[in-house]
């Protein structure tokens, strides 16, 4: 029953919980209390994955190394980046600091990625590497794989089958067709989906002191969110708390391509995928500690044969700090999207400086989790 419930939220989402009902043959009453029991005891989680595409943005995945006089606060600093997704301490290499950020598909995304070099000649760090990337696709849970008695992934790691073929995406934008309430409803949706519109209401207000009406929110999200596809589905997946986070960045010819990707999207513990037009993959990772051998075991079988070159990068324990939308970059009166690197850069700079001029005991650790809601 349970698995049903999962599949129908991913067609439905979790507003719907009566079409759930309908679309699974599932009575209305233990639809709803079989819903309620897997979010309260199993800790399943249910968001909205922004169309990056339609919204006039793009991935870009960075890896760099601070220089040795910011070292113990440069992951602190570089959270200042007002266009991050997210941002980890690479713990195979933990002089290095990795992650994603939104560019805009505009010449300005270009523009933009001169952060890197402002940094480079500010002398905060000695060298990077990015990559952009053009298409993107976050996955959900595979119900087929849990055990919901316990919530957890049971599985043969010698007899995945690949899940089954995500929505087509959409047509990209390099100007997309939003307005700030757009942005900061799927903020919201994309940190909890399952909240009400008078929830979501009260959280714009008592975030952002923007009042909004749960009516014109209800609004938005029909006429707006919805017809103009700026999410391409509600995501549901297990916690992350304990989790590991395994990142994979591979290069792939193309006549591997479709096979490597096929191996990637079989396994259970993926949660996003990046590709980029020249043969960048990259995936993104979430699994129990317990069973990283036998992750690092199937990648080393069945992925590395397949790239010309394949790096994994492991977050540092409890690194990973993660980044909604960043929705006070649009311009709603150009409807463009205004990444400034020279401020970016100066952010990083100052807040460096201030973090170096605290004594070390009032600085936090750098791998205190927080969001940028």
């Amino acid at each position: 029953m349970y698995r049903k419930i999962v599949d129908g939220i991913l067609e439905l989402g979790s507003r719907d919980i009566s079409g759930v009902s309908r679309l699974t043959n599932i009575p209305y009453n233990k639809a709803i209390t079989g819903y309620k029991r897997i979010r309260r005891k199993l800790g399943l989680k249910i968001r909205a994955s922004p169309n990056t595409a339609v919204l006039g943005l793009r991935y870009v995945g960075f890896e760099v190394t601070p220089h040795r006089d910011y070292k113990g606060v440069a992951f602190t600093a570089l959270k200042s980046v007002s266009s991050l997704n997210y941002l980890g301490v690479n713990a195979n290499a933990p002089q290095n600091i990795f992650g994603v950020l939104y560019a805009p598909r505009s010449s300005n995304g270009d523009e933009y990625l001169n952060i890197f070099d402002l940094l480079v000649e500010m002398g905060f760090l000695t060298g990077y590497s990015i990559t952009k990337f053009n298409l993107s696709e976050r996955y959900s849970v595979r119900p087929d794989y849990i055990d919901w008695r316990t919530g957890g992934y049971v599985f043969d790691w010698n007899s995945l089958v690949p899940r089954k073929p995500e929505p087509d995406s959409f047509d990209a934008a390099e100007k997309p067709m939003a307005d700030k309430i757009d942005l900061l409803l799927l903020k919201e949706l994309e940190f909890d989906a399952t909240r009400s519109f008078p929830e979501i209401s009260a959280a714009l207000e008592n975030k952002h002191g923007v009042k909004i009406s749960d009516r014109l929110l209800l609004y938005h999200y029909s006429n707006h969110l919805v017809a103009h596809k700026m999410f391409t589905r509600y995501r549901v997946f297990l916690s992350l708390e304990d989790k590991l986070g395994v990142y994979l960045h591979a290069k792939v010819d193309s006549n591997n391509r479709d096979e490597y990707l096929d191996s990637v999207r079989s396994i259970p513990y993926l949660d996003r995928e990046l590709l980029s037009d020249d043969g960048d993959c990259w995936s993104d990772h979430y699994l129990p500690p317990s069973d990283y051998g036998n992750f690092i075991l199937y990648v080393q079988t069945r992925l590395l044969p397949l790239a010309r070159e394949l790096k994994i990068i492991t977050a540092h324990p409890k690194s990973l700090t993660s980044f909604t939308i960043p929705y006070e970059l649009f311009d709603e009166e150009s409807g463009e999207w205004r990444h400034d690197p020279a401020l970016d850069a100066e952010r990083v700079i100052a807040k460096a400086k201030e973090l170096r001029g605290k004594p070390t005991s009032t600085l936090k650790p750098e791998w205190v989790r927080s969001s940028r809601t």
